[in-house]
């Protein structure tokens, strides 16, 4: 799965810059734009796998879906993409037309993946009967 990958780097990357930090992990939030075709189950999955034995072991995988949002130099429309929809199957996929005119659009958002923040946790002065 290409979830793994992009798991793996995300953690090799991430830990080096809590390195600094001290505290206890207790959620990762990442921005995942709606372009991103990656499974937010398979992206959890991978997380929970890959951080065990690290210091994000038992961390929480926070996942935001970020809209796509287009402009249209054409007809100076900006805003959300409009959706192809197939109820069938239970998707919904972004149109890169402009829903006004038609015409070719620049995608400004959708696109991300980063983690934008990271929770942490003074163990010391924790209460040991919160869960």
């Amino acid at each position: 799965m290409h979830e793994y990958s992009v798991v793996d780097e995300l953690i090799a990357q991430l830990l080096p810059a809590l390195a600094d930090h001290p505290g206890r992990v207790t959620r990762v939030f990442l921005k995942k734009g709606e372009l991103r075709i990656l499974s937010d189950r398979a992206l959890m999955n991978a997380f929970e796998i890959l951080a065990r034995g690290t210091r994000l072991e038992a961390a929480a995988l926070e996942i935001e879906a970020v809209p796509v949002r287009v402009a249209c130099t054409a007809c100076g429309y900006a805003g959300g993409a409009g959706h192809l929809e197939d109820a069938d199957r239970h998707f919904a996929v972004p149109i890169l037309a402009c829903p006004t005119c038609g015409a070719e659009v620049e995608v400004e958002a959708g696109r991300e993946l980063f983690v934008d923040r990271v929770s942490l946790t003074d163990d010391a002065n924790e209460d040991p009967r919160e869960p």
